[in-house]
Formats: C-alpha cells, structure tokens, sequence
C-alpha cells in the first residue's frame, strides 16, 4: 500500500532524551512543527502536551534547555513502547548553569 505522506517540513532523525509531564522518552525524529518519540507512558489523541529536551551544543558555550508545549496528533504501540507524535505550539529556550543538573544523555 502506498501511503501519502501529508507533511509540510522535513523530518530530522534523532536519539535525544525527552521528559514529559508524564515521565521520560527518547526523541525519534522531529520538524520546525512536530516530534515523534518513545514513551513507556500512554497519551490520548488531542491531548495537549508539554515536552522539554537539552541541547548540550547549542549557539554558546552552554547548554540549552528546549520547552515546548504541542497536542498529540498519532499515538501507536512500538513493541514495548509507545510511540506519540505531537504538534508543536509554542517553544522557549532557558539557558542555564550546569552545577547539579542530571544529564539524560552523556
């Protein structure tokens, strides 16, 4: 079957620690106006979402936490995860100091 692919943006892959509202993920891919990524959590298409990741190279010398808030457009079972695609709405960018934040990915 061939399925039309309905996006407007390119798609970027990607491995990235995501945290939710719900817990933790990895980010698979994302554009300039979604994310997919992997979650042990369960969403609801429609629900709205809030979502942040760092950006441990970002433009300066520090890093970069990215918040964004988003609503659930596909959610799908991948084995033992769960896989949700979001819009994304709004974004903020918080520079910070690194002295006792846990690294997600090293």
């Amino acid at each position: 079957m061939n399925k039309t692919d309905r996006r407007q943006s390119t798609r970027y892959k990607a491995a990235i620690p995501v945290e939710t509202e719900k817990g933790e993920g990895l980010i698979r891919d994302f554009s300039d106006s979604g994310i997919f990524f992997e979650t042990d959590e369960t969403y609801s298409i429609g629900q709205v979402i809030e979502f942040s990741f760092l950006l441990k190279h970002f433009v300066s010398d520090r890093p970069m936490r990215v918040k964004c808030t988003g609503e659930t457009i596909r959610v799908e079972e991948k084995g033992q995860k769960v896989g949700v695609a979001s819009t994304i709405s709004s974004v903020t960018f918080d520079n910070f100091n690194m002295q006792g934040v846990k690294m997600l990915h090293g």
